[in-house]
């Protein structure tokens, strides 16, 4: 069997198993999802860097709800004596990103019972977690997109020693494998072709589905995103744009 053939065979196997095991966290976050949508609310979306903060943001067939959450700070230390002596006043980044995270929400951009959706595979990240965290603490609802499994045998860089799937309310488990890379091909020591990006899409697009068919039930049309390129694209963009300015929805 070529290793094509086994990739293919591999992720319909992860993808069933997938729809299996997530099938009660994917129904919890659509409802809450749902309930946003029919509030008036945004569904916020941080990601550490990989697929869903590109997959899911003004996409066709995807939700105007979905709202990019983008911040950060950055120190420049190029001086090499400088990088080599003076350590930072927090290596672990707790105190500092706990200052972001503080200003972020003093920003108002996030509001009480807003879903904010963290995704990240290890789950380890002082920031991801330290935003959960003071999130939580705010009463918005933190849904994780993380390897529960995988982050388990990693340790945290946050200084409560928590990974992500251990302070979120919703734990949406992408399954990956440990090191997430899943395939194993002859001759190459390692196994090759990581998993986590799409078992996170395949997450997010399910949750999105279920989020449509209960609002669509709940008598409320959530504004969805048609492709750009088709004829008359840039005119429909445009107005679903205006449409969920207006309603929220």
């Amino acid at each position: 069997m070529s290793a094509v053939t086994e990739y293919f065979s591999d992720v319909h196997t992860r993808l069933t198993e997938l729809e299996e095991s997530q099938r009660v966290t994917i129904a919890a976050t659509a409802t809450l999802g749902a309930t946003a949508i029919c509030d008036g609310r945004p569904i916020h979306i941080y990601d550490t860097g990989h697929l869903i903060s590109h997959e899911f943001i003004a996409r066709t067939g995807g939700l105007a709800a979905y709202t990019a959450l983008t911040f950060g700070a950055s120190l420049s230390r190029e001086n090499e004596w400088v990088s080599a002596h003076r350590r930072p006043v927090d290596p672990s980044g707790g105190s500092s990103a706990r200052l972001l995270v503080e200003w972020l929400f003093e920003q108002g951009t996030i509001q009480p019972k807003d879903p904010l959706i963290l995704s990240s595979v290890s789950g380890t990240n002082a920031l991801i977690v330290e935003l959960a965290l003071q999130a939580r603490e705010r009463e918005v609802s933190v849904i994780a997109v993380t390897g529960v499994d995988f982050s388990s045998e990693l340790h945290s860089n946050h200084g409560s020693g928590k990974r992500l799937f251990e302070v979120a309310d919703i734990v949406l488990d992408n399954r990956v494998p440990y090191g997430d890379s899943a395939l194993a091909i002859d001759g190459l020591a390692m196994p090759a072709i990581a998993w986590s990006g799409l078992a996170g899409a395949a997450l997010m697009w399910a949750v999105t589905a279920g989020i449509i068919e209960r609002c669509l039930a709940a008598q409320t049309v959530p504004t969805v995103y048609t492709s750009y390129n088709l004829p008359g694209g840039e005119e429909t963009y445009r107005t679903s744009r205006e449409t969920y300015r207006m309603t929220g929805r």
